[in-house]
């Protein structure tokens, strides 16, 4: 590699074979370069700079226009359910419109909301270990058969999709998930996700008329109910942070807990200190998200020419904020390759930093307190049954797409 680090030489990095396997590694090399004095692109990947790009409120988050950009410009103007549904969602929002909207999110999505689906997260949970029979051979997928229905199962739950549509709502928010992480957005991805739009869409006006009718004690209605000053969500508003609810619990909730047990059978000394000492759980769950967390990158972009934490930006760049590596920075996080579960160093930018923090950051946290201890006491003997996994090919998010475990 040469020394200078462009974004498309890091972004084909990652999104190798051996980037998505081992993607620490070469974040050790670019801080390596760096710390030689060569460039390293548009790059953040020191905590401090990391957190400081997270908390900045001159750098915008709309970077709707950035990942629509390898679009031929027919193929941008026949999917514009796409670009709308990109554009409501929170996450893409600057200020005044992401302080209002998640001022209303938030007034649906509260703490109450997170303490009363804890039984609804045990029940499920309990249902899907149950179902879980293995391959024939005693092997089990904890990724195929629990963590990755259980969360968008509890979000779909909590939003009130009946559960005939639960699977459709699920694969929306997955094509949601590729565009965003893709790294490169192709016509046929783009397309294929403009119909699910469509499709979400045509469920979602439903169910809002019907919740207009008879709202229940759902987050939907929660979310239609939510008034600020006289405000309340658009119906396009509505459409898409259900679907991003859904995108964020599900997606992201399943690689954090795919990502949690697989690297405590992976670190089979803290496993058993976990066993052996429960109250640890919390420290755990803590640094799972630092070691191995869901999501790896976050970018921002300029609005003006300017420098920030020694990176020169022209109005309208992209400044890519290396969670991942920001979470294994050895100033902060003293042998960061090392998986501690009684660590106290942090606290990680797992879930972002100041106005974007994660809005669903409690729900994924109480999943995790119901999810690994139930997996942890039913196989006592868990181990890998393959070392060697596949990841998914995304630069954002992180997780495995199959977890064979032997019980």
């Amino acid at each position: 590699m040469s020394e200078s680090w462009s974004v498309g030489q890091v972004v084909r990095r990652l999104l190798e074979p051996a980037g998505l396997t081992d993607p620490y590694s070469i974040y050790r090399e670019i801080r390596a370069a760096a710390d030689a004095g060569a460039p390293t692109g548009r790059f953040l990947f020191r905590y401090d700079d990391v957190r400081a790009a997270l908390q900045d409120p001159s750098l915008s988050s709309d970077r709707v226009a950035a990942i629509l950009r390898p679009l031929p410009a027919p193929v941008r103007a026949e999917t514009g359910l796409l670009e709308q549904t990109l554009r409501d969602i929170v996450v893409f929002n600057d200020q005044p419109d992401h302080r209002r909207l998640r001022r209303l999110l938030t007034q649906a999505f509260t703490p109450r909301t997170v303490e009363l689906a804890r039984p609804m997260i045990e029940r499920v949970t309990d249902e899907l270990l149950d179902e879980l029979t293995g391959d024939g051979s005693g092997v089990l997928d904890l990724h195929r058969d629990l963590t990755s229905p259980l969360p968008a199962m509890v979000v779909a739950a909590l939003l009130g999709i009946p559960a005939a549509d639960r699977a459709a709502f699920r694969a929306w928010a997955l094509d949601i998930v590729l565009v965003v992480g893709s790294g490169t957005l192709t016509p046929e991805l783009a397309r294929r996700a403009n119909t699910s739009m469509a499709g979400m869409r045509e469920l979602m006006a439903r169910l809002v008329e019907q919740r207009r009718r008879a709202p229940g004690p759902d987050l939907l209605s929660a979310m239609i109910a939510a008034s600020e000053d006289g405000e309340r969500l658009s119906l396009d508003e509505l459409y898409a942070n259900a679907l991003f609810l859904m995108t964020a619990g599900h997606e992201t909730a399943t690689n954090m807990l795919s990502n949690a047990l697989l690297t405590l059978l992976r670190h089979p000394d803290q496993l058993k200190l976990l066993r052996a000492e429960p109250e640890l759980l919390d420290g755990a769950i803590e640094e799972s998200i630092r070691f191995e967390g869901p999501v790896q990158i976050a970018a921002r972009i300029a609005e003006e020419d300017r420098e920030l934490r020694g990176v020169p930006l022209r109005a309208g760049q992209s400044l890519i904020a290396m969670i991942g590596a920001a979470n294994r920075d050895p100033d902060t996080f003293p042998d960061p390759d090392r998986f501690d579960i009684t660590r106290t160093d942090g606290p990680h930018v797992g879930f972002a930093q100041g106005a974007h923090y994660c809005l669903g950051a409690a729900l994924a946290r109480a999943e995790m307190r119901v999810v690994l201890p139930r997996v942890l006491d039913r196989y006592p003997a868990a181990r890998l049954a393959e070392e060697h996994l596949e990841w998914q090919p995304t630069l954002d998010f992180r997780g495995p797409t199959r977890l064979l475990v032997q019980p």
